[in-house]
Protein backbone atom coordinates (compact mmCIF):
# COMPACT_ATOMS: atom_id res chain seq x y z
CA UNK A 1 0.00 0.00 0.00
CA UNK A 2 2.94 2.35 1.07
CA UNK A 3 4.70 1.76 -2.58
CA UNK A 4 1.40 3.02 -4.31
CA UNK A 5 0.82 5.77 -2.53
CA UNK A 6 4.57 6.46 -2.98
CA UNK A 7 3.96 6.00 -6.90
CA UNK A 8 0.64 8.19 -6.78
CA UNK A 9 2.59 10.97 -5.44
CA UNK A 10 5.19 10.67 -8.30
CA UNK A 11 2.96 10.74 -10.59
CA UNK A 12 1.85 13.81 -10.34
CA UNK A 13 4.85 15.77 -8.87
CA UNK A 14 5.60 18.53 -11.59
CA UNK A 15 8.81 19.10 -13.56
CA UNK A 16 10.21 23.04 -12.88
CA UNK A 17 10.13 24.92 -15.93
CA UNK A 18 13.17 27.17 -15.61
CA UNK A 19 15.15 29.64 -18.01
CA UNK A 20 17.46 27.32 -19.36
CA UNK A 21 15.45 24.22 -19.51
CA UNK A 22 13.71 21.36 -17.49
CA UNK A 23 15.02 20.88 -13.93
CA UNK A 24 13.85 17.24 -12.73
CA UNK A 25 13.29 16.61 -8.97
CA UNK A 26 14.63 14.36 -7.35
CA UNK A 27 13.08 10.93 -7.29
CA UNK A 28 11.58 8.75 -4.20
CA UNK A 29 13.97 6.10 -3.05
CA UNK A 30 12.65 2.82 -5.31
CA UNK A 31 11.53 4.57 -8.17
CA UNK A 32 13.41 5.33 -11.17
CA UNK A 33 13.62 8.09 -13.83
CA UNK A 34 10.69 10.65 -13.70
CA UNK A 35 9.32 8.13 -10.83
CA UNK A 36 8.45 4.95 -13.02
CA UNK A 37 8.47 1.94 -11.71
CA UNK A 38 11.00 -1.02 -12.90
CA UNK A 39 9.27 -2.01 -16.51
CA UNK A 40 7.49 0.99 -17.07
CA UNK A 41 8.20 4.51 -19.39
CA UNK A 42 6.48 7.90 -18.89
CA UNK A 43 5.63 10.35 -21.75
CA UNK A 44 4.97 13.99 -21.26
CA UNK A 45 3.76 16.02 -24.52
CA UNK A 46 3.90 19.36 -24.22
CA UNK A 47 2.30 21.95 -27.09
CA UNK A 48 2.62 25.67 -27.60
CA UNK A 49 -0.71 26.81 -26.61
CA UNK A 50 -4.16 25.20 -24.46
CA UNK A 51 -5.20 21.65 -25.82
CA UNK A 52 -7.41 21.10 -28.07
CA UNK A 53 -8.92 17.59 -27.84
CA UNK A 54 -12.01 18.26 -29.79
CA UNK A 55 -10.05 18.80 -33.45
CA UNK A 56 -6.62 17.54 -32.66
CA UNK A 57 -5.35 14.22 -31.49
CA UNK A 58 -1.70 14.14 -30.04
CA UNK A 59 0.39 10.36 -30.73
CA UNK A 60 3.75 9.79 -29.74
CA UNK A 61 4.44 6.35 -31.94
CA UNK A 62 7.17 3.85 -31.50
CA UNK A 63 9.17 1.36 -33.29
CA UNK A 64 9.97 -1.74 -31.55
CA UNK A 65 11.12 -3.58 -33.93
CA UNK A 66 14.98 -3.12 -34.12
CA UNK A 67 14.80 -2.22 -37.84
CA UNK A 68 16.42 1.42 -36.86
CA UNK A 69 13.72 3.52 -39.15
CA UNK A 70 12.16 6.55 -37.47
CA UNK A 71 8.49 6.83 -37.51
CA UNK A 72 7.72 9.87 -40.11
CA UNK A 73 4.96 11.25 -41.85
CA UNK A 74 5.25 9.16 -45.11
CA UNK A 75 3.65 5.77 -42.95
CA UNK A 76 1.82 5.02 -46.48
CA UNK A 77 4.72 4.98 -48.55
CA UNK A 78 7.38 3.16 -45.93
CA UNK A 79 4.60 0.41 -45.54
CA UNK A 80 3.81 1.47 -42.17
CA UNK A 81 7.72 -0.37 -41.60
CA UNK A 82 8.62 2.19 -38.36
CA UNK A 83 5.03 2.03 -36.73
CA UNK A 84 4.87 -0.53 -34.07
CA UNK A 85 2.71 0.84 -31.09
CA UNK A 86 2.06 4.51 -29.41
CA UNK A 87 0.25 6.12 -27.11
CA UNK A 88 -2.92 8.23 -28.28
CA UNK A 89 -4.42 11.39 -26.10
CA UNK A 90 -7.53 12.29 -28.12
CA UNK A 91 -10.99 13.81 -27.09
CA UNK A 92 -14.67 12.41 -26.97
CA UNK A 93 -17.69 13.60 -25.79
CA UNK A 94 -16.30 17.00 -24.11
CA UNK A 95 -13.68 15.23 -22.33
CA UNK A 96 -10.34 13.79 -22.86
CA UNK A 97 -8.75 9.91 -22.76
CA UNK A 98 -5.54 8.06 -23.91
CA UNK A 99 -5.08 4.69 -25.41
CA UNK A 100 -2.62 2.61 -26.14
CA UNK A 101 -2.64 2.08 -29.99
CA UNK A 102 -0.72 -1.28 -31.59
CA UNK A 103 -0.50 -0.86 -35.62
CA UNK A 104 -1.24 -4.49 -36.74
CA UNK A 105 0.17 -5.15 -40.40
CA UNK A 106 -1.21 -6.97 -43.00
CA UNK A 107 0.49 -9.68 -45.15
CA UNK A 108 -0.51 -7.31 -48.15
CA UNK A 109 1.90 -3.98 -47.88
CA UNK A 110 -0.56 -2.25 -49.80
CA UNK A 111 -3.13 -2.34 -47.43
CA UNK A 112 -2.67 -0.18 -44.57
CA UNK A 113 -2.30 -1.73 -40.89
CA UNK A 114 -5.54 -1.84 -38.03
CA UNK A 115 -5.54 0.36 -35.52
CA UNK A 116 -5.83 -2.04 -32.84
CA UNK A 117 -6.66 -0.91 -29.15
CA UNK A 118 -7.42 -2.72 -26.11
CA UNK A 119 -8.02 -2.02 -22.40
CA UNK A 120 -5.62 -1.65 -19.77
CA UNK A 121 -6.21 -1.97 -16.07
CA UNK A 122 -5.12 1.72 -13.71
CA UNK A 123 -1.89 -0.82 -12.39
CA UNK A 124 -0.65 -0.58 -16.67
CA UNK A 125 -1.58 2.40 -17.81
CA UNK A 126 -2.24 5.97 -16.30
CA UNK A 127 -3.05 9.23 -18.12
CA UNK A 128 -3.04 12.85 -16.71
CA UNK A 129 -4.05 15.29 -19.52
CA UNK A 130 -3.76 18.29 -17.44
CA UNK A 131 -0.10 17.13 -15.74
CA UNK A 132 1.92 21.11 -15.25
CA UNK A 133 -1.84 23.32 -14.42
CA UNK A 134 -1.76 25.01 -17.86
CA UNK A 135 -3.22 22.95 -19.83
CA UNK A 136 -0.66 22.41 -22.30
CA UNK A 137 1.14 19.16 -20.73
CA UNK A 138 -0.36 16.00 -20.49
CA UNK A 139 1.58 12.90 -19.01
CA UNK A 140 1.28 8.81 -19.86
CA UNK A 141 2.65 6.36 -17.86
CA UNK A 142 2.67 2.73 -19.15
CA UNK A 143 3.98 -0.60 -18.82
CA UNK A 144 6.16 -1.39 -21.55
CA UNK A 145 4.83 -4.55 -21.93
CA UNK A 146 1.06 -3.22 -23.72
CA UNK A 147 4.01 -3.05 -26.90
CA UNK A 148 4.35 -6.89 -26.87
CA UNK A 149 2.84 -7.32 -30.44
CA UNK A 150 -0.55 -8.78 -30.94
CA UNK A 151 -1.84 -9.82 -34.08
CA UNK A 152 -4.47 -11.74 -36.03
CA UNK A 153 -4.62 -13.73 -39.34
CA UNK A 154 -3.50 -12.91 -42.36
CA UNK A 155 -1.15 -10.38 -40.43
CA UNK A 156 2.71 -12.16 -40.22
CA UNK A 157 3.72 -13.02 -37.62
CA UNK A 158 5.33 -10.38 -35.03
CA UNK A 159 8.65 -9.49 -33.98
CA UNK A 160 10.00 -9.57 -30.62
CA UNK A 161 10.48 -6.20 -28.90
CA UNK A 162 13.93 -4.65 -29.25
CA UNK A 163 15.89 -3.02 -26.57
CA UNK A 164 16.06 -0.40 -29.10
CA UNK A 165 13.31 1.77 -29.26
CA UNK A 166 12.92 4.28 -31.80
CA UNK A 167 10.05 7.02 -31.62
CA UNK A 168 8.66 10.59 -33.24
CA UNK A 169 5.92 12.90 -32.05
CA UNK A 170 2.91 13.63 -33.89
CA UNK A 171 -0.57 16.32 -33.91
CA UNK A 172 -3.19 14.79 -36.15
CA UNK A 173 -6.54 15.89 -37.28
CA UNK A 174 -8.96 14.18 -35.11
CA UNK A 175 -12.06 13.51 -37.44
CA UNK A 176 -10.86 10.71 -39.28
CA UNK A 177 -10.74 7.20 -37.70
CA UNK A 178 -7.59 4.83 -38.21
CA UNK A 179 -6.15 7.23 -40.44
CA UNK A 180 -3.46 9.67 -39.89
CA UNK A 181 -3.70 13.08 -41.35
CA UNK A 182 -0.72 14.97 -40.17
CA UNK A 183 -0.63 18.55 -38.63
CA UNK A 184 2.88 18.43 -36.77
CA UNK A 185 5.91 16.38 -36.05
CA UNK A 186 9.21 16.36 -34.13
CA UNK A 187 11.06 17.34 -37.80
CA UNK A 188 11.52 21.00 -38.84
CA UNK A 189 8.91 19.89 -42.03
CA UNK A 190 6.17 19.36 -39.61
CA UNK A 191 3.17 17.62 -41.43
CA UNK A 192 5.53 16.38 -44.18
CA UNK A 193 8.56 15.69 -42.74
CA UNK A 194 10.62 13.00 -43.30
CA UNK A 195 14.53 14.06 -42.17
CA UNK A 196 13.43 13.96 -38.52
CA UNK A 197 15.92 11.04 -37.08
CA UNK A 198 14.99 9.41 -33.33
CA UNK A 199 17.05 9.51 -30.56
CA UNK A 200 17.96 5.67 -29.54
CA UNK A 201 15.75 4.35 -26.62
CA UNK A 202 18.01 1.73 -24.75
CA UNK A 203 14.99 0.27 -22.67
CA UNK A 204 17.45 -1.89 -20.80
CA UNK A 205 18.62 1.43 -19.30
CA UNK A 206 17.53 4.11 -16.63
CA UNK A 207 16.90 7.51 -18.70
CA UNK A 208 14.86 10.67 -18.52
CA UNK A 209 15.24 13.13 -21.74
CA UNK A 210 13.38 16.21 -23.03
CA UNK A 211 13.47 15.87 -26.95
CA UNK A 212 12.47 19.34 -28.47
CA UNK A 213 10.82 19.26 -31.45
CA UNK A 214 13.11 21.04 -33.90
CA UNK A 215 12.64 24.62 -35.65
CA UNK A 216 9.69 24.42 -37.92
CA UNK A 217 9.99 26.01 -41.56
CA UNK A 218 5.78 26.18 -41.32
CA UNK A 219 4.49 25.34 -38.02
CA UNK A 220 0.83 25.02 -37.68
CA UNK A 221 -1.01 28.69 -37.17
CA UNK A 222 -2.98 27.61 -34.04
CA UNK A 223 -0.63 26.82 -31.01
CA UNK A 224 -2.69 24.12 -29.62
CA UNK A 225 -1.30 21.59 -32.74
CA UNK A 226 2.36 23.15 -32.37
CA UNK A 227 4.50 20.58 -30.41
CA UNK A 228 7.16 21.58 -28.43
CA UNK A 229 9.01 19.35 -26.73
CA UNK A 230 8.80 15.77 -25.68
CA UNK A 231 9.78 14.20 -22.46
CA UNK A 232 10.30 9.99 -21.81
CA UNK A 233 11.79 8.70 -18.68
CA UNK A 234 12.24 4.77 -18.84
CA UNK A 235 13.01 1.88 -15.83
CA UNK A 236 14.12 -1.10 -17.35
CA UNK A 237 13.05 -4.44 -15.96
CA UNK A 238 14.87 -6.10 -13.65
CA UNK A 239 17.10 -8.65 -15.43
CA UNK A 240 20.34 -9.81 -16.15
CA UNK A 241 21.02 -6.94 -18.97
CA UNK A 242 19.66 -3.94 -17.99
CA UNK A 243 21.10 -1.35 -15.86
CA UNK A 244 18.34 -0.38 -13.20
CA UNK A 245 18.04 3.05 -11.97
CA UNK A 246 20.15 3.96 -8.98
Amino acid sequence: MLRKLIFGFVLVTAFIVAACGRQVTPNPPGLGAGGALPGYMIVKFDVAGTFNFANYQYWTIFNTSGNGVTPLTNAQQTNWNAYSAGVLAAGQGGGTYSRVIQFLKNSNPAIPPAFFTFNTTPQQYQYIPNNNGTNTEFQITFQRSLFIPRYASPSPSPAPLSNIWLFNAFTTQATVQNQLIFLDSMGSGGPTDTTFVSPQLDVNTCFDQVFYKQQDINPPSDPAAQIVSIEIANNPSPGPHSSPCP
